[in-house]
């Protein structure tokens, strides 16, 4: 029976949640928690009928009065929602009619639909139809729905992993590579305009057979777009071959690429296949192509336009197909102006170019990759660290000269050597600590000595100049740029910020600014 507005002002729907928590926690299979929890949902909620729709199929279903009707039409439309879902949906509500049959005339109604979301995954989708509602009514139940899906959805990825920890080999001492679970090495994190335009161009050009060059400074994560290009392309199956051609001297490099016969120099003492053989039919990823020698750039350029070459020491062409990918954070465009590089190799590889953008250049993503290698690195070493937002202000602040490779270097330190639960912004590895405050757009990029020994010494502290209070300090200034940049927008000054809008309200009742002021 469809419950009125005042029916759901007096229902609490904590004591739904706690019903739902513990249908999950019972010893039941996956198929009878869903089906539980679905029939739970569809009786409190007086539904005429729903599903639960993974994969495009019913994994679950919930019979009311007219699902005989409606079970066609709940699985097309679980299916197009489904197809629709991502990461960032949210429950919708569309009104429709299910039509006259013999047994009952035509009932009017709201088709409610929840995503059903993992961590970083959409999983599927909850629908279920009400009959006429008002949008009190309708709002409420969407609310319900929205937690019930995220709940459901951690569920079966917990689940999921559960089975994929049981089917791991086990090691020398009996324990499970737990290490190996969750983490995906070869995936880009980061949720940034900039990011999410690089993800879209590697999708575009994924299907081509185009040479692409991957452009941007060293530890943008050039490596992961090129295994992105491979595994979105028709070769993913095949192999994944790469070169650091700036790792070799100009001999062995060629006898890297194009392998070697038999006796074709001292120590050759059999036939050596190149990284070009291996990578037939596959990718090959020419790192630090800026690097390589001008001969070696005429040999190369010949296999890009010829798809031939032959071993050293051979005279026999060997044909190849493979797709090039070559990544450099040089300036080719310089080198090419200063003799250093072909004008005809430059332009062969500089067919798809895409620029990685530097840490700098999305700060927004700090905070996530943060998350990311902190779980990461807490389940190699077996902790359960977390970090405080001070800590964490003095990380984004950071212009990582490094990139994504010195931040993950820098989380590794923070886990292995935290002295506490809580990561605190004296446990952030010097150089970060040594950090000038965060500058503005147009400002030059700061870049600290690498070596500790090449940092000056810092100038005496103030007596009053405490560590908290030039914390305090620090944070103010942030919040401060932040609202600056943004018009005094606090939403989007904390999406700079990675914090949440009521911790940016904290801040400025914390610090006495507002936002009206400072603009």
């Amino acid at each position: 029976m469809p419950r009125s507005d005042a029916d759901h002002a007096q229902h609490n729907y904590i004591n739904d949640i706690e019903q739902v928590a513990r249908i999950i926690s019972s010893a039941r299979p996956p198929s009878g928690v869903l089906q539980r929890i679905l029939q739970f949902v569809g009786e409190t909620l007086g539904a005429q009928g729903g599903a639960v729709v993974l994969g495009g199929e019913f994994a679950a279903r919930f019979a009311g009065v007219s699902w005989g009707t409606f079970q066609d039409e709940s699985r097309q439309l679980g299916q197009e929602l489904l197809d629709g879902v991502t990461v960032d949906s949210t429950p919708t509500a569309h009104q429709t009619t299910l039509p006259k049959t013999a047994q009952r005339p035509a009932i009017d109604g709201a088709v409610l639909a929840a995503p059903i979301l993992g961590l970083q995954q959409a999983m599927g989708v909850m629908v279920l139809f009400e009959p006429a509602e008002s949008a009190v009514t309708l709002d409420a139940d969407l609310t319900l729905l929205h937690a019930i899906g995220l709940y459901l959805g951690l569920y079966l990825q917990t689940t999921v992993l559960r089975e994929q920890v049981k089917a791991l080999p086990q090691t020398a001492n009996g324990r499970q590579n737990r290490a190996a679970i969750g983490y995906d090495p070869d995936r880009m994190v980061g949720d940034s305009p900039a990011m999410q335009a690089v993800m879209q161009q590697l999708q575009q050009a994924a299907g081509s057979r185009s040479t692409v060059l991957l452009r941007g400074e060293s530890g943008t994560g050039k490596e992961l777009g090129a295994r992105a290009l491979h595994k979105l392309g028709d070769r993913s199956e095949q192999a994944f071959v790469k070169l650091n051609c700036a790792a070799l001297p100009e001999n062995l490099l060629e006898s890297e690429l194009f392998g070697h016969e038999r006796g074709a120099f001292t120590g050759a003492v059999r036939m050596r296949r190149g990284r070009f053989e291996v990578a037939d039919k596959g990718t090959l990823f020419l790192d630090e192509i800026g690097d390589i020698s001008l001969a070696m750039q005429v040999k190369l350029l010949r296999v890009l336009q010829e798809r031939t070459f032959e071993r050293v020491g051979g005279s026999r062409p060997i044909e190849v197909d493979v797709r090039i990918i070559a990544a450099t954070n040089v300036d080719l465009e310089e080198a090419v102006r200063q003799g250093r590089f072909r004008e005809d190799l430059y332009y062969r590889l500089h067919v798809v170019p895409i620029v990685l953008p530097s840490l700098r250049e999305r700060r927004e993503d700090i905070p996530i990759l943060v998350g990311y290698f902190l779980r990461r690195f807490n389940e190699e070493n077996g902790k359960d660290l977390k970090i405080s937002s001070a800590a964490m202000d003095l990380v984004v602040s950071y212009d990582w000269p490094g990139n994504v490779r010195e931040l993950e270097n820098c989380v590794e330190r923070m886990v292995v050597m935290a002295r506490r639960e809580i990561i605190a912004p004296e446990d952030v590895p010097l150089p970060v600590n040594l950090a000038r405050p965060y500058a503005m757009p147009n400002a030059v990029p700061h870049a600290l000595p690498n070596a500790m020994s090449k940092v000056p010494a810092p100038a005496p502290l103030a007596a009053a100049a405490s560590l908290p209070g030039a914390v305090a300090d620090i944070e103010r200034q942030r919040v401060v740029e932040a609202l600056q940049r943004c018009g005094g927008v606090q939403t989007r000054a904390a999406s700079i910020l990675g914090i949440t809008p009521r911790q940016l309200g904290y801040r400025l009742k914390k610090y006495g600014i507002d936002p009206k002021q400072i603009l």
